[in-house]
């Protein structure tokens, strides 16, 4: 097999297989879960020409390879005789599980619980997103936006986005451990037809036992079923402490539906709401008003904020975005950002001498130009550190471009060159400009990582 040499090198370099607990893999890294970490040699697994790099964190070792890593850890479960898990959904750098261990670090938390409930519906989003790229494609090709097959077609692109509140309400009640369908019940009560219906008939507040509350409509919303599971999730486990076993399967639910929804719908769910539309009518001026500037800095700060992890805060206001106003502003000048750490990872494949680095940067930049930028980040351009610093000036180059043109996202996705459509709208040119931000990032990138040079032997 392929890889069979490899996994051997790995396992002896290890320790052996007695001394490997557990393994699993994420998009870029081989994970070892170890009973002794001394018996690890970095600089022999460093050494093999598949290995980008190597994160030691004690009990798990973490090798980086990059896109071949799930036929790698295939042969290494054949190999070893392992029971295969399931992909882990992120990619943790040192950085992001330094600030993770740190105690009472809340910020790095709050980021990690928005990732762990919007990363598992981002895929979901996207296919709805492309759904509707290809109507708008086949709309310009002739297709009859009054007719049957548009309505239908338009009806599923958009059905995700009016019930968007359950698929958070799932994910959210799964990562603050409460009952999914208790959850769900409650965003259920909070998106009733009810509300809309008062809302049409001019209604804006109503009253319960005598308090009144603006009443809203929760279709699209994002932020307020969030925090409603929240708030929910605690509900529920005080009530489990204080109700007795028998009783448990029965009252808890009953209980935690009939405290959390009034809550929510009175307070949480406005309250909510107004921090949602805040934040993204906020991010919307800042592109409209602040110009090449807005661009130019987030483009220009995007992967520090990767690497530090805080880009999963983004995703609320992405969603906002999208289901407010069809599109955001933000993934243009991301998507530059990730185009430009390919662009690093391509000038260092220029510039180095070393056939194992040329051959990881040119993995690497592959990989980044479909979206996957971990390779390129954690395996080439961070490591050698003057790449990485070449890929803000790029990244903030295609975001000016980006800004300055007010180009748009109308879908959810991983901005790139591989993604394409999901720039696709009402604007014919949008998408290509946006390919041209994006090549504008890669090439002065590139240009600048051959210009400035780096250091092999030291990284």
């Amino acid at each position: 097999m392929k890889y069979t040499e490899t996994v051997k090198a790995i396992v002896e370099n290890v320790g052996g297989k007695g001394n490997i607990s557990g393994a699993a893999h994420c998009m870029t890294r081989l994970r070892l879960n170890l009973y002794d970490s001394s018996k690890v040699k970095e600089d022999a697994l460093k050494k093999l020409d598949i290995t980008m790099g190597v994160v030691n964190k004690g009990q798990q070792l973490q090798i980086i390879i990059g896109p071949a890593v799930n036929d790698v850890y295939a042969e290494f479960i054949e190999f070893t005789g392992m029971k295969a898990e399931a992909p882990v959904d992120e990619n943790l750098d040192d950085v992001k599980q330094d600030l993770k261990n740190k105690k009472g670090n809340l910020l790095t938390s709050f980021f990690e619980t928005i990732a762990g409930i919007f990363n598992p519906i981002v895929p979901a989003l996207a296919g709805a997103g492309l759904v509707r790229a290809i109507l708008t494609i086949a709309v310009v090709m002739g297709l009859d936006n009054t007719g049957n097959t548009y309505m239908v077609i338009n009806t599923i692109a958009n059905g995700i986005f009016t019930f968007l509140p359950f698929l958070l309400a799932a994910s959210a009640a799964r990562q603050f451990k409460m009952d999914m369908f208790v959850a769900m019940t409650i965003c259920a009560g909070m998106m009733s037809s009810t509300w809309a219906t008062l809302i049409a008939d001019g209604v804006s507040t109503y009253s319960f036992l005598k308090i009144p509350f603006t009443v809203v409509n929760y279709s699209s919303s994002v932020l307020p079923i969030v925090f409603a599971v929240w708030f929910a999730s605690y509900v529920e486990k005080g009530f489990r402490k204080v109700i007795p076993g028998a009783l448990k399967i029965i009252l808890v639910p009953c209980l935690t539906i009939l405290v959390a929804t009034p809550v929510s719908l009175m307070t949480i769910g406005p309250l909510a709401t107004w921090v949602g539309n805040l934040l993204a009518s906020g991010v919307t001026t800042l592109f409209e008003k602040g110009g090449v500037f807005a661009g130019l800095v987030y483009g220009g700060i995007y992967s520090s904020m990767v690497v530090l992890g805080i880009h999963h805060g983004m995703v609320p206001v992405l969603v906002q975005g999208i289901t407010n106003q069809g599109f955001n502003y933000i993934s243009p000048a991301s998507g530059a950002a990730n185009m430009a750490q390919a662009g690093a990872a391509f000038g260092v494949w220029l510039k180095s001498k070393s056939k194992k680095t040329k051959t990881i940067a040119a993995s690497a930049t592959i990989a980044a130009v479909t979206g996957v930028t971990e390779p390129a980040i954690y395996g080439v351009n961070f490591k050698y550190k003057k790449p990485f610093l070449a890929a803000a000036i790029g990244g903030a180059a295609g975001g000016a471009f980006a800004s300055f043109f007010g180009l748009k996202a109308y879908a959810m996705g991983g901005p790139s060159f591989l993604n394409f459509a999901m720039f696709i709208g009402e604007e014919p040119m949008n998408m290509w400009l946006v390919m041209a931000g994006f090549a504008i990032a890669f090439v002065v990138a590139a240009v600048l990582t051959v210009a400035m040079g780096f250091d092999e032997e030291n990284a």
